[in-house]
């Protein structure tokens, strides 16, 4: 008899308990935490009859809502829109990059509106990771920043453990158009000052390899009044204009191409205003080796040979700077 009344007391607590549950669940919490559609009597007259001990949060809806549970993740390959409404035709007013995080703020749908960093609007459901999965995922993700800053900390005081305070400030959040556009200004400044320290240490390179054009004009100025051939590539013999050239860097170990239109791509561009000694004027049809002060050493034609000219005697396609 006292086993009856412990059991029939059990009954009505239990019974008690069930009644004070929700009496919906979201269906991402249906497997852990819904009751089974038998029905509560048929599993407790299931235990009994097998001798099978009841634990009893197996079958209640849990009440404690996990940390991260209010969240989401991004899988995307490349970005996610966050849109003022919940349509594509909608304005975009920022974008989440793979793995951003943000809170739900409202139910999960089709579509599902989203608070990230500055950012408040709707995503397209498809495209974010929720429920059980979020959550795991978060904490994945502050597992790893912890033992990352742990290792951190270890070099400097191998002692103290470093406990990262502020939780949210792990994850990655959001891009708002306005501040999308912001970076985008200060990347292409960044870019534009990348540029110009290029283009100034190249300037600086230049001057110091002048000594090395000085040369290739030295050498060069040593067959002047050599005969002009057609064709030819020898400085003692005969070379034509690009002949000419190509045989004075030969001696300094550099390799040409064979006409003056080829020339044209060879090295890298500078103005005329910039141009040293030894760098390659190309003209139209014609090409030479800048001397300085205005002039260059070229094989004129078959009248003059080779000798000197000024480097403006006709308009200028290009200037390479060859060393």
């Amino acid at each position: 008899m006292y086993s009856n009344l412990k059991k029939g007391l059990f009954l009505v607590t239990f019974s008690g308990a069930v009644m004070l549950l929700p009496v919906t669940a979201e269906a991402k919490d249906a497997k852990e935490g819904a009751l089974p559609s038998i029905g509560i009597e048929a599993v407790l007259d299931s235990c009994n009859s097998s001798g099978k001990e009841i634990d009893i949060e197996e079958y209640l809806v849990p009440t404690k809502k996990g940390e991260y549970l209010d969240m989401a993740f991004a899988d995307v390959e490349t970005f996610l829109y966050i849109r003022k409404e919940p349509t594509t035709e909608s304005e975009w007013v920022g974008k989440l990059y793979p793995d951003d995080a943000a809170r739900i703020m409202g139910p999960v749908g089709e579509w599902t509106k989203v608070q990230s960093g500055n950012v408040t609007g709707y995503v397209y459901s498809k495209y974010i990771t929720v429920g059980r999965k979020a959550e795991e995922k978060a904490q994945k993700i502050v597992k790893k920043k912890q033992k990352k800053g742990n290792k951190k900390k270890e070099a400097k005081n191998p002692e103290k453990e470093e406990v990262l305070e502020d939780l949210e400030q792990i994850f990655e959040y959001a891009e708002s158009k306005e501040e999308e556009e912001a970076r985008l200004v200060k990347e292409a400044e960044e870019a534009r000052r990348k540029e110009e320290e290029e283009q100034r240490k190249a300037e600086e390179e230049a001057k110091e390899k002048a000594g090395s054009g000085q040369a290739v004009v030295d050498y060069a100025c040593q067959f002047i009044g050599n005969p002009y051939v057609w064709g030819g590539t020898s400085l003692t013999k005969g070379a034509d204009c690009s002949g000419f050239v190509q045989s004075v860097y030969k001696h300094f170990g550099v390799s040409l191409p064979r006409t003056s239109s080829q020339m044209r791509g060879a090295g890298r561009g500078v103005s005329y205003s910039d141009a040293i000694p030894g760098d390659v004027i190309c003209y139209n049809g014609h090409v030479g080796i800048y001397m300085g002060d205005g002039q260059i050493v070229n094989a004129i034609n078959s009248r003059k040979g080779i000798g000197v000219l000024s480097a403006t005697y006709t308009s200028i396609v290009t200037v390479r700077r060859i060393l």
